[in-house]
């Protein structure tokens, strides 16, 4: 049976859930993201260590090279962003992001927010909106430069296979 306000009683359950959902996969691609970033460093980090002890092969510049690109992706990935709105920033700002309302007054902050509190469906407005931004964020940035790292590190490792099975049977150029 529909709530008095024309919502099911189980809608807020289903858009809570959602939105521990999308902190999970964000707390998630975070931690990929730091854990791919001590691997790439430590392989970053070995492989110069045998830099210093003469030429350097190409598997090892390869190495070193895709470990690096790598990294670097990944930090990107869990870089935080709290520009403030540009001038001129035509959508809605998000009323729950601190990058949004520290910009702002307390009270002016606190009225707006009450002020979506006052039904139900301005409550949903509100958390739904933070949930699209937060997915944005997750799909725009998160998972594409978490998904480059990965990618730049097997495309390294492979090449690296293969550059250093040609040094062993003495190709000298790849």
């Amino acid at each position: 049976m529909p709530s008095p306000t024309g919502y099911s009683n189980h809608a807020i359950h289903l858009v809570r859930t959602s939105q521990q959902m999308q902190l999970a996969l964000s707390q998630m691609a975070d931690q990929k993201a730091s854990i791919l970033m001590g691997a790439t460093f430590v392989v970053f980090t070995i492989a110069v260590g045998q830099a210093k002890n003469g030429p350097i092969p190409i598997s090892l510049a390869v190495l070193a090279l895709s470990a690096f690109l790598s990294a670097l992706c990944a930090v990107y990935a869990v870089l935080p962003s709290i520009r403030p709105p540009k001038k001129g920033f035509v959508g809605k700002p998000n009323k729950l992001f601190f990058g949004h309302f520290t910009q702002l007054d307390e009270e002016e902050w606190t009225e707006g927010i009450l002020q979506r509190l006052r039904s139900d469906e301005g409550v949903f407005r509100t958390m739904l909106h933070d949930m699209y931004q937060n997915g944005q964020v997750l799909q725009g940035k998160k998972y594409k430069y978490l998904g480059r790292a990965y990618r730049v590190f097997i495309v390294g490792l492979s090449l690296t296979l293969i550059a250093f099975i040609a040094e062993r049977f003495g190709f000298t150029a790849i």
